[in-house]
């Protein structure tokens, strides 16, 4: 018995381990097979499984558990290192603890990786949206394409508006806009076979006021499967929020991709408040895209002109939704450790998102290819 387990230890275990970063270091060069086998196969049974272990409780156990890893870690490490005999002997062994350590790193990467990670390398929703995405000719053209997206997104979100607001005023809280967005995925054209024997699982971020110094609104606990907001977001961007991170439940890891999901969800969504809160958060991106090439091409001048064209197209309605929204993040807004963000960054980076932090913007090019696919936009304005 004791040879068995000290053959299993020395021999099997690493050889496994190996194996499994073999298959994580070849997986860039079969995309295809990662989406089949392990985004529609393992992550999707393993994702079940824990939503119906966790989903069901009141709070995010995700943020506890992340929680718990880091004091554990803390102590070890403390422990490990005040130990008289390994600091007196520290240096003798500094190659027996680099290789230790290298081998952590190693096993860490492989269960980053098949929980979750696998899912960057699967082909963009493009392929299976059948959309043609492509790049414009010149600076002139790009800008009149974001131009004319730009105008059309503010007459959608318009029309949402109005919509919105003739209806009977309901004020909704975290849990129903939490059903609704679930529900908007359900009822999907395009994704509800993908909600076949999902659980729900959105949950209130326990430590929401930690967002404002590490930087986020909502993020997905792979170890847990929860999508966790934060409950003190603006109520208009919660809708859109949840959409993204059930996008990301649902194996689409970048950024980009989970935005357009959320997107194409609240489009064929007949919710208005779903919808409008994706416009919003549209608009900000493609005015930001706008700006930004009137800015390199135009000068200050017709960048401020833009600026106050667009209030104009606005609602007044929808200017003091913007204004409000605006006001909670300005409020905020200094708070934010900046490493945290240059992590964070690195992160995307390092996970098939060379843009970093702005893949969020980088929906639009999508967005339109899809507009421009279906000759339309959401189902109120058609």
């Amino acid at each position: 018995m004791y040879r068995f387990r000290l053959g299993l230890s020395k021999f099997i275990l690493p050889s496994v381990w190996l194996l499994l970063l073999a298959v994580c270091l070849l997986a860039p060069y079969y995309p295809e097979l990662v989406a089949q086998y392990y985004t529609k196969g393992l992550f999707l049974y393993w994702t079940i499984t824990l939503k119906r272990l966790f989903g069901w409780m009141p709070f995010a156990i995700g943020e506890l558990v992340y929680i718990i890893c880091i004091i554990l870690l803390i102590i070890n490490i403390i422990r490990y290192f005040t130990s008289l005999k390994i600091f007196s002997h520290f240096w003798q062994k500094l190659r027996f603890l680099s290789i230790k350590f290298t081998w952590l790193l190693v096993q860490l990467y492989v269960v980053f990786q098949f929980i979750w990670g696998l899912n960057y390398l699967q082909p963009d929703p493009t392929n299976a949206f059948h959309l043609k995405v492509h790049p414009p000719e010149n600076a002139p053209k790009a800008l009149a394409e974001m131009n004319e997206l730009t105008y059309e997104i503010i007459q959608e979100l318009n029309e949402t508006k109005a919509i919105l607001d003739s209806l009977k005023p309901i004020k909704k809280d975290f849990a129903q806009v939490a059903m609704d967005v679930q529900r908007a995925y359900t009822s999907s054209n395009t994704f509800k076979k993908q909600m076949i024997g999902q659980y729900p699982s959105i949950k209130k971020a326990i430590f929401p006021s930690w967002g404002d110094y590490i930087g986020y609104l909502a993020f997905y606990q792979p170890l847990t499967a929860e999508a966790i907001v934060r409950a003190d977001l603006p109520m208009l961007t919660q809708p859109y929020t949840m959409a993204h991170e059930m996008a990301h439940q649902l194996g689409y890891a970048s950024e980009t991709e989970a935005n357009f999901i959320a997107y194409v969800v609240a489009s064929e969504s007949h919710d208005p408040f779903l919808t409008y809160s994706m416009f919003l958060q549209i608009f900000t991106y493609a005015q930001d895209a706008q700006l930004m090439l009137i800015a390199g091409n135009q000068g200050y001048i017709a960048w401020k002109s833009q600026i106050e064209k667009n209030k104009a197209l606005l609602h007044p309605a929808v200017l003091k939704d913007r204004a409000e929204i605006k006001a909670f993040f300005a409020a905020r807004a200094g708070k934010q450790i900046e490493a945290s963000s240059k992590l964070y960054d690195q992160f995307l980076k390092w996970n098939q998102q060379a843009a970093g932090l702005a893949s969020y913007a980088d929906v639009l090019k999508w967005v339109r290819a899809y507009r421009l696919k279906t000759g339309s936009s959401t189902s109120y304005s058609r």
